[in-house]
């Protein structure tokens, strides 16, 4: 698989935007320490290994969208503002 430095960004936006979203309907507003959230993390991004070793190229960009959406989440609660 070869990079593309990110061309297709509006389109991942929106899939991130999208799954936020379902997160959010289906967990509510979640409120955990540091170690809970790493777990939690850890759990997606096993599931993009387990989707690559499986050569399922729409989960895995469905995993891995589930990943970036709660990577982007851990990275918000961490900002200064």
């Amino acid at each position: 698989m070869k990079d593309k430095g990110l061309e297709k960004m509006d389109i991942l936006l929106d899939l991130i935007s999208k799954e936020n979203i379902r997160q959010i309907e289906k967990w509510g507003w979640q409120d955990h320490d540091m170690f809970k959230w790493y777990t939690i993390i850890g759990e997606e991004f096993g599931e993009i290994g387990k989707a690559m070793l499986e050569q399922n190229k729409s989960k895995i960009v469905k995993e891995a969208i589930q990943t970036a959406t709660l990577a982007l989440k851990i990275a918000e609660m961490n900002l200064n503002e």
